[in-house]
């Protein structure tokens, strides 16, 4: 009898192994992204092939909507080890290693093809090994977020078209730089209070990616949409170092490969919404225009011969050598 026992729970043993191998490990990434924007269907399109090439054994919990903090706050948690991944402009790493402020003052960046040769080249991957070696963040892939453009009650074509416009920018520097570059008088404005600063002439014109002037119906309260480009944004996919290490190399190639894939979903989703917008905007009676950056980028020349002086001579030419 006491054999029989003695078989019949090995065997329980043997039945409960695989369970046990198979057990998930889940990564959790943070996000200031809303649930249904672009960013969000690439990371749950990654967490999709993450979970199906990895057996199961890996798993991507998303949280969105800042649940996890602010962005400094969750670049912090990634940087100790307690948030997996996060997502933050390769420009705006300049808090931290402050030559990347360059990718984000503006026309320096002259499309998102422009801004991977950039972030490929040798300048670009000494502020990606920094952001590993002093940070603890792992850039595992870089994906198109949008290109600012402005919008007033008036056509922007020129640099004087912005004379004495009282312009809505965020409290960034390189944004700051740029309208005092083109002759506007930068004010700052509340994002939420945009709408009704623009709709009482307490301010002009304001800038922002197509989808945000769309999402935010300033339209409604501005007749032109320019086509300024002046900044050309992207979102940094960061993997804490920590992470990254504690992975197979098999499963870090999963990790790579998974949101290289969510990479190519968010780009097209994002594409194809700004170029629909144009089309959306005209047939909605906006007057878009379309100017020549020439004279724009000619007026930020002062700018980048401040930042020369800052991160050495020609290295402004050197990033737009790269087109």
């Amino acid at each position: 009898m006491k054999t029989g026992l003695i078989s019949l729970v090995l065997a329980g043993l043997v039945m409960a192994w695989p369970a046990s191998a198979q057990e998930t490990r889940t990564l959790r990434l943070g996000m200031q992204g809303t649930a249904g924007d672009p960013q969000f269907q690439g990371v749950t399109e990654a967490a999709r092939i993450i979970k199906e090439k990895s057996g199961g054994r890996l798993a991507l919990e998303i949280f969105p909507n800042s649940q996890l903090g602010t962005f400094t706050e969750m670049m912090e948690q990634v940087t100790l080890g307690e948030l997996d991944f996060t997502l933050n402009p390769f420009g705006g790493m300049d808090a931290w290693v402050p030559p990347a402020v360059l990718a984000s003052t503006a026309y320096v960046v002259g499309d998102f093809d422009h801004l991977q040769k950039i972030i490929a080249s040798d300048w670009g991957q000494g502020i990606v090994e920094e952001m590993r070696t002093k940070h603890n963040w792992r850039m595992v892939d870089s994906w198109y977020f949008g290109t600012r453009h402005t919008t007033a009650n008036k056509p922007i074509e020129k640099p004087t078209d912005f004379a004495g416009m009282k312009l809505r920018v965020p409290n960034s520097a390189p944004l700051l730089s740029w309208a005092k570059a083109m002759g506007a008088s930068p004010t700052p404005v509340a994002f939420a209070e945009v709408y009704l600063a623009l709709q009482t002439n307490q301010v002009d014109g304001q800038e922002n990616p197509l989808p945000i002037i769309d999402a935010m119906k300033f339209t409604e309260v501005q007749s032109h949409v320019s086509l300024t480009g002046h900044l050309v944004q992207d979102q940094l996919i960061l993997m804490s170092e920590n992470t990254w290490n504690a992975l197979e190399p098999a499963d870090q190639k999963i990790v790579v490969e998974a949101f290289e894939t969510g990479g190519a979903v968010n780009n097209k989703l994002v594409t194809d919404k700004e170029a629909g917008l144009v089309d959306a905007f005209r047939a909605r009676g906006i007057i878009v225009v379309e100017p020549d950056k020439s004279a724009f980028r000619d007026a930020m020349k002062p700018v980048y011969a401040d930042l020369d002086k800052q991160f050495g001579a020609d290295t402004v030419q050197s990033l737009l050598g790269l087109r």
